[in-house]
């Protein structure tokens, strides 16, 4: 398998825009290409608010297209780097409402 530049894994497949809503639903594959078209302007179960605008919708997949992009022209500089599972990276999550939010967690040791 191709080694990646960026490697994404999607833990929630989608999240109420309300701030005071935690309703939120698993990605059980991690597979940040699920199909989340289900949810466009659906209203949440729990508070009514909307689930996935069509603006935050089109910034996402804008995002992962980007993502896409960079691994396929520049993977290539992991030939460089040793397989090892312990590569240092930087893990960050990406929120996709009203624009682009990404915020580090921590290093990988």
């Amino acid at each position: 398998m191709k080694r990646k530049l960026i490697e994404v894994s999607q833990d929630i497949l989608i999240q109420c825009d309300n701030t005071m809503c935690d309703y939120h639903i698993i990605n059980e594959t991690k597979n940040p290409n699920e199909n989340i078209e289900q949810y466009l302007n659906k209203p949440c179960p729990k508070c009514g608010e909307n689930l996935l605008t069509e603006e935050d919708y089109l910034v996402s997949m804008k995002v992962l297209k980007r993502i896409n992009w960079w691994n396929r022209w520049f993977s290539w500089i992991m030939f460089f780097f040793p397989k090892s599972e312990n590569v240092n990276g930087k893990d960050v999550s990406v929120k996709c409402h009203n624009g682009v939010k990404i915020n580090k967690h921590s290093m990988r040791e």
